[in-house]
C-alpha cells in the first residue's frame, strides 16, 4: 500500500510539473523569455537567447539553451556563452514559472570593464543597495533566490581605461550564492600570465556590503609565483574597503611585479618574499601596518602604503631593520672594477625614474656593503619627477660619523649623478684598510666633499668627475715611510736613507688636504702636515679616472735653530696608486755625501777647449 502511495505522488508531481512546463513545451521563446526574465530580475542584466533550447524532465527539470549572450545596458559586462544549463526549481515548475536553482555556462567569453559597474540598474541585487536595513524592501530583496553559477572553460578579458589590463583563461569556477542575506562562497581555478591561479573566497553577509555596512570575508589565492591570504571585514559603499589580516609569500617578488606590469624604481628587492601585517585596502591602495616582512634574506618592520594614482604607483613607507645588506640591493649593479683593476666599462643598468614615486625612510641597526660597515644608519629614499635623491641623515662608521647625499636623473650620457658628505672623527686607517686593504695613513678625519658626473658606467662617470674636498686629519701617520729618521741622517749618511726610511712611518700631529677635481683628475690645492719633527707638504694630482699619481713630495725638518739651514728632502710619488713608486732625488742626496759630492763635482766641472772630457784624450 505504501509503495503504491509513493508512486502516486510521484505521478502527481511528474503531471503537476507537466501541466505547468506545458506552454514551454510548445515555445522555446517562452522558456528564453522566462530565463532572461529571472537573470534580470536578479542581477539586472539582459539575456538574450538565439540557439536551440531543450527541456528535460528526469531525473529533475533542467534546460539547454544555445548562443546566449547577458550583458548590462551600458556595455560594462558582457558575456557569450556557447551553452548555458539551468536545473529548474520543482515547485515553482509547477506554478508555471521557470526558476533556476543554478546555471552552468560553457565555454563563455566575458569582457568586463573595471570602469563600470554593471549590476547597479536593476534587479534585486541593485534594490538590495538602494533599500533602508530592516525596510519591506530590504526583506524582499534579501530573500529573493538566486542561483548558484558554474562557469567551465571561460576566458576573460580585463579592460581600463580602453585599454587591455588582464586576461584569464581556463576558467572554472562556482559561485555559490543562494539568496542575498546567504553568505556567498566562490572556488575558483584560472591561468594568468602562463600559471594556473586557484581562488577560494567567502563573505559572510553580502546584503550589508551593498548597502554600504560591513561583514567578514576571506580569501585565498595559490599560484606558483604568489601565494597570499585575507581574513578580516569588508566594507561597502562608494569606496569599498577591506581591513584586517594578509599574508603573503613569493620565490621572487620581481616576477610578481613584472606580472602584474606595477612598477617600481628600488634597486634589488626581486627575491623571495614573505610578509605578514594588517591591512587596510580599497581600489586604489594598500595599507600595512605592524608589517614584517622578510626579502632578500633582509627582515623588516614596519609600516608602507602603495597607491595608484592615474596608474601611477607610489610607494611610502617607515622601515627598520637589525641588518641592511646593501650588496643584496645591488645585485644588479656591474662590479666597479674589472679584473685588472681598470674601473668597469660595463652599462649600468636603466631605472626608468619618471613612471613611479617612492618616499621610504629606513632605519638600520647595522649596514653592509661588502667589507664597509656602518651602525645606527638612517636613511631616506626619495623618487619624484623623475629623479632619484638617497639621503644618509646619519651614521656612526670608524669610530665616527658621516652624512651624505646622492642624486641621480637621466641625462644625454645616461646618468647624471651628484654626491656629497660630510664626516667627523672618522677612523682614516680603518677605511683605508677595508676600501684599500692597507693601512698608509693614519688619523682621526673630519671633512666634507661633494662631487658630480655623468656616464652610462662607472669608467664614464669617473672620466668626467669634478668636484672637491677638504680633510683634516689630526694625531696620525703615514706608515712605510719614516721622513723624521732620514731626514736626521740626511747629513751624515745620505746615500744610505733611500732604503732605510722605507721602513717605520712617519707621525704628524695634523695634516691639510683640499683637493679640487676637473675631468676625473684631483689636483693639489693644499696637502699639508706637521709635526714636532718633521713639515711635509705635497703638490701635483692624482688621477681618479686612471687610477695614477703624480705627486711631488717635500719634507723639511724642523726644531733646529733658526740659524741653522734645515735638511729637506724632495721625492716623487708616481704610478698606479695601488704600488706607487717613491722616487728620490738623487743629485740632492749625493751633494750631501761628503765621499760623492768630489765626484758629483768632477762630472760637473766646466769641459776645457777642445771639448774633451778631463781624464779623456
Amino acid at each position: 500500500m505504501n509503495q503504491k502511495l509513493k508512486w502516486l505522488a510521484a505521478s502527481l508531481v511528474v503531471l503537476g510539473i507537466l501541466g505547468g512546463l506545458a506552454p514551454w513545451t510548445v515555445s522555446g521563446a517562452a522558456m528564453r523569455n522566462e530565463l532572461a526574465l529571472q537573470i534580470r530580475e536578479t542581477t539586472g542584466l539582459v539575456a538574450e537567447a538565439r540557439g536551440r533550447t531543450t527541456l528535460a524532465l528526469l531525473p529533475r527539470p533542467r534546460i539547454k539553451i544555445e548562443e546566449v549572450t547577458i550583458q548590462d545596458r551600458e556595455g560594462k559586462l558582457l558575456i557569450r556563452s556557447g551553452t548555458v544549463r539551468g536545473n529548474l526549481r520543482i515547485l515553482p515548475a509547477i506554478a508555471g514559472r521557470m526558476e533556476a536553482s543554478s546555471l552552468s555556462l560553457s565555454n563563455p567569453n566575458i569582457d568586463i570593464d573595471l570602469d563600470g559597474k554593471p549590476l547597479s540598474s536593476q534587479g534585486a541585487i541593485a534594490r538590495a543597495i538602494e533599500a533602508r536595513s530592516e525596510t519591506r524592501e530590504a526583506i524582499a530583496a534579501d530573500t529573493a533566490r538566486l542561483a548558484s553559477v558554474t562557469i567551465n572553460n571561460g576566458a576573460a578579458r580585463l579592460t581600463r581605461g580602453g585599454q587591455v589590463v588582464g586576461l584569464l583563461e581556463n576558467i572554472e569556477a562556482t559561485l555559490d550564492w543562494r539568496s542575498l542575506n546567504q553568505p556567498a562562497g566562490l572556488v575558483a581555478s584560472f591561468t594568468w600570465a602562463r600559471e594556473t591561479v586557484n581562488v577560494t573566497a567567502w563573505l559572510g553577509q553580502p546584503a550589508q556590503v551593498l548597502r554600504g555596512a560591513s561583514s567578514p570575508v576571506s580569501l585565498r589565492l595559490d599560484s606558483p609565483s604568489l601565494n597570499l591570504s585575507a581574513n578580516g571585514i569588508a566594507t561597502g559603499g562608494q569606496t569599498p574597503t577591506y581591513a584586517g589580516k594578509f599574508v603573503a609569500n613569493a620565490p621572487s617578488l620581481g616576477a610578481v611585479l613584472d606580472q602584474n606590469e606595477i612598477y617600481l624604481p628600488l634597486p634589488g628587492l626581486r627575491g623571495p618574499l614573505s610578509l605578514s601585517a594588517d591591512a587596510r585596502a580599497s581600489q586604489r591602495s594598500i595599507q600595512l601596518s605592524d608589517l614584517q616582512f622578510k626579502i632578500d634574506e633582509t627582515t623588516y618592520e614596519g609600516a608602507i602604503i602603495l597607491s595608484s594614482h592615474r596608474d601611477r604607483p607610489t610607494l611610502m613607507g617607515t622601515l627598520a631593520t637589525k641588518l641592511l645588506q646593501i650588496d643584496h640591493l645591488l645585485t644588479d649593479v656591474p662590479a666597479p672594477r674589472e679584473n685588472d683593476g681598470r674601473w668597469s666599462g660595463a652599462a649600468l643598468p636603466k631605472t626608468d625614474l619618471a613612471r613611479a614615486d617612492v618616499d621610504l625612510r629606513i632605519s638600520a641597526t647595522r649596514a653592509q656593503i661588502g667589507r664597509l660597515q656602518a651602525r645606527d644608519v638612517g636613511f631616506s629614499i626619495l623618487v619624484a619627477n623623475g629623479k632619484a635623491e638617497l639621503v644618509v641623515a646619519d651614521a656612526t662608521a670608524f669610530g665616527g660619523s658621516i652624512k651624505a647625499r646622492f642624486n641621480a636623473e637621466p641625462a644625454e650620457a645616461g646618468y647624471a649623478l651628484r654626491a656629497s658628505t660630510a664626516f667627523a672623527r672618522v677612523d682614516s686607517a680603518a677605511i683605508s684598510n677595508d676600501l684599500f686593504r692597507n693601512q698608509r695613513v693614519s688619523g682621526a678625519a673630519t671633512g666634507e666633499a661633494s662631487f658630480a658626473g655623468e656616464g652610462v658606467s662607472f669608467a664614464q662617470i669617473l672620466s668626467s668627475l669634478r668636484g672637491a674636498a677638504k680633510v683634516t686629519l689630526t694625531n696620525g701617520d703615514v706608515t712605510g715611510l719614516d721622513l723624521e729618521q732620514a731626514l736626521r741622517r740626511l747629513e751624515k749618511r745620505p746615500l744610505s736613507i733611500a732604503s732605510e726610511m722605507r721602513s717605520g712611518r712617519t707621525a704628524f700631529s695634523q695634516a691639510q688636504i683640499d683637493l679640487e677635481i676637473t675631468g676625473g683628475v684631483a689636483k693639489v690645492q693644499t696637502l699639508e702636515a706637521k709635526s714636532p719633527g718633521v713639515d711635509i707638504s705635497v703638490t701635483g694630482s692624482a688621477s681618479i679616472a686612471r687610477r695614477l699619481l703624480d705627486l711631488t713630495i717635500k719634507a723639511r725638518q724642523t726644531g733646529r735653530d733658526d740659524n741653522q739651514p734645515a735638511p729637506q728632502l724632495n721625492m716623487d710619488l708616481r704610478g698606479n696608486w695601488d704600488d706607487p713608486n717613491l722616487i728620490i732625488d738623487a743629485q740632492s742626496l749625493i751633494r750631501r755625501s761628503e765621499a760623492a759630492a768630489p765626484l758629483l763635482r768632477s762630472l760637473n766641472a766646466p769641459k776645457p777647449d777642445g771639448g774633451a772630457e778631463p781624464g779623456k784624450p
